[in-house]
């Protein structure tokens, strides 16, 4: 059975991994000419964006 230390560690693991992706998206949109190409960049790092809010507000119900 997980404890919730073990459930917070999972969702900080998540955390991390969700900024790096965005940093990473938002590095090759910033360096990167092609319109089409740049635009699935800025796409996919506002989606990583997206997916640490929604790993905080996990974090955050999970540990109220």
């Amino acid at each position: 059975m997980f404890t919730k230390d073990d459930f917070l560690h999972y969702f900080n693991q998540l955390q991390s991994i969700e900024a790096q992706m965005h940093k990473t998206y938002q590095h090759l949109s910033n360096e990167i000419e092609h319109p089409e190409y740049k635009k699935l960049f800025n796409q996919l790092a506002k989606e990583e964006a997206d997916h640490m809010a929604l790993v905080k507000k996990l974090k955050e119900l999970f540990a109220g």
